[in-house]
């Protein structure tokens, strides 16, 4: 395999938080998402989704080239519960399960020709894309939606709210609930996230890359629109943060652009050449 494009910037413009990572050899290519920190708290100095973020890459660094979905997932896991024991974070994630790290989750194996997708991040293939939203964003994205448009009505800016996003602060009990359901495929809001815990291999989605595919493009959900170029992807971005920087109309998100952040979330592009 060999990198065409690699481009990432965090939310802050500065590398060392950006939750969004990248691993690609000659067996693996991955873009991994590390999930927004919603309790402020950090780990060993570090936000739990970069935490998450860093074992995770590290992980499958280290895999052999035959290693299939379920073995990548055990190998990840116990690395996380290695780490979790050594920072003394069991109890607490058991007490309060927002406090566990987690991340999405993107890999293409060129020993299965497969991608193994968990969670939100994207893929660009032969000019299809594979995306894995799931309802449980959308209800938090709209919740946050309607109330920015009441905001509006009482008075609130744009300009105020970029400052002082209220509608994120409205919906974080809604973040943090959703932590109870991740990777619990029998409940109907459950959804599969990399976390350090069991995850169902039927709840992860397995794409088949087709032998004559030359060129993937993968990605976090830091791009609302993922184009076959960098210069594309950027400008669907760019587009979207100057007509609707708080994200709640046009694009519709559970959070939004922060005044002197870089973006609302942060970002990743890789495009690698697999044959």
């Amino acid at each position: 395999m060999r990198i065409l494009v690699n481009f990432s910037e965090g939310k802050l413009g500065n590398p060392e938080k950006c939750e969004d990572l990248f691993f690609c050899n000659d067996h693996f290519a991955m873009v991994v998402d590390g999930a927004t920190n919603v309790t402020g708290k950090l780990i060993h100095g570090k936000a739990p989704g970069r935490f998450a973020a860093e074992i995770i890459k590290e992980t499958v660094s280290t895999l052999p080239p035959q290693t299939n979905l379920e073995e990548m997932l055990e190998a990840i896991n116990k690395n996380m519960q290695q780490a979790y024991n050594e920072y003394d974070l069991i109890q607490e994630i058991e007490k309060e399960r927002w406090m566990a790290p987690s991340a999405s989750l993107l890999v293409y194996s060129s020993f299965f020709h497969e991608v193994w997708q968990i969670g939100d991040c994207q893929l660009l293939m032969n000019g299809k894309l594979y995306k894995n939203e799931k309802e449980i964003d959308s209800i938090s994205a709209n919740a946050r939606s309607m109330y920015l448009e009441a905001e509006m009505k009482k008075g609130k800016t744009i300009d105020e709210l970029l400052v002082h996003d209220t509608g994120w602060e409205y919906i974080q009990p809604l973040i943090q609930q959703q932590y109870y359901l991740q990777n619990d495929s029998a409940n109907q809001y459950g959804f599969a996230v990399v976390n350090g815990y069991p995850i169902d291999p039927s709840a992860v989605k397995v794409i088949n890359v087709p032998a004559e595919t030359e060129e993937l493009i993968l990605a976090s959900d830091g791009y609302p629109l993922l184009k076959s170029t960098l210069e594309e992807t950027e400008e669907c971005l760019r587009k979207i943060l100057q007509e609707d920087p708080l994200c709640f109309r046009q694009y519709k998100s559970s959070k939004g652009l922060i005044k002197g952040n870089q973006s609302f979330d942060d970002r990743l592009y890789l495009k690698i050449r697999i044959r």
